[in-house]
């Protein structure tokens, strides 16, 4: 149940949340993983992103292969593509052989637009238009300036900031916390909206902060938080909590 009453400002993720690539990297990687002879279902696919979902939040799994391989190095992708595909089923000598050419296939033909997500202007217009302060946090390491810019975005969020300039990254409380000092708020004045369950909602209750998941296609079961299946969905739920 969301507690609507005091909830003053509304801060979101930004990708798979206010943006996204199209393609999506984990459809592109799972339909090049099926041409390596593993049929994948929908359910093995979900399962997947799960785990992604899981090993970008800051995992111990993470932390490791980023110290063991460096961050953006081409090892640290050859393993990520091991990882993943032992996660779709791939044995782990499978993985291994094919984690190379998994790796270069992404890196030579993956080629995405970033583009906002349609209806996303006109909810957050919507939740401005209503009184709320908006704002943007990202577990990206550098200023997002231009690409909020290019999404047009600039003109309805009041700040957008990330895990590089707030010094911590989702799910960790001190990137809240430091929020929370941007904005001179409150836990309670503040309700944040994501994507990933372990980085945005785990994260936002480190710091006391009520949060809602952004549910797309109903990638996750059994929830114990709030849910919407889109944007436009949000001005409604805040309204209904404080009728």
């Amino acid at each position: 149940m969301l507690n609507a009453a005091n909830i003053a400002a509304v801060v979101f993720d930004l990708d798979d949340t206010l943006s996204s690539n199209d393609p999506h990297a984990h459809g592109f990687f799972c339909d090049f993983a099926e041409t390596l002879g593993h049929p994948l279902d929908v359910e093995i696919r979900r399962q997947a992103q799960l785990w992604e979902h899981r090993y970008w939040a800051t995992s111990d799994d993470l932390t490791n292969d980023l110290r063991a391989y460096g961050e953006g190095h081409e090892n640290f992708w050859r393993n990520y593509s091991q990882r993943h595909l032992q996660i779709l089923g791939f044995s782990e000598s499978e993985a291994t052989k094919h984690a190379p050419a998994v790796h270069a296939h992404m890196r030579d033909h993956y080629k995405p637009e970033w583009r906002i997500i349609p209806g996303t202007h006109e909810a957050l217009q919507e939740l401005k238009t209503a009184g709320y302060l908006l704002g943007v946090i990202t577990n990206r390491p550098k200023p997002i300036y231009e690409e909020i810019h290019s999404l047009g975005l600039d003109t309805v969020l009041d700040f957008y900031l990330t895990a590089g300039q707030l010094g911590a990254f989702k799910p960790h409380r001190q990137i809240f916390d430091n929020v929370l000092k941007f904005i001179s708020g409150t836990p309670e004045q503040l309700l944040y909206v994501g994507d990933n369950y372990y980085a945005d909602v785990l994260g936002a209750r480190n710091a006391g902060i009520q949060a809602v998941l952004l549910n797309w296609h109903g990638l996750y079961t059994d929830l114990d938080c709030p849910e919407i299946k889109q944007l436009s969905e949000l001005i409604a739920l805040l309204q209904l909590q404080t009728a």
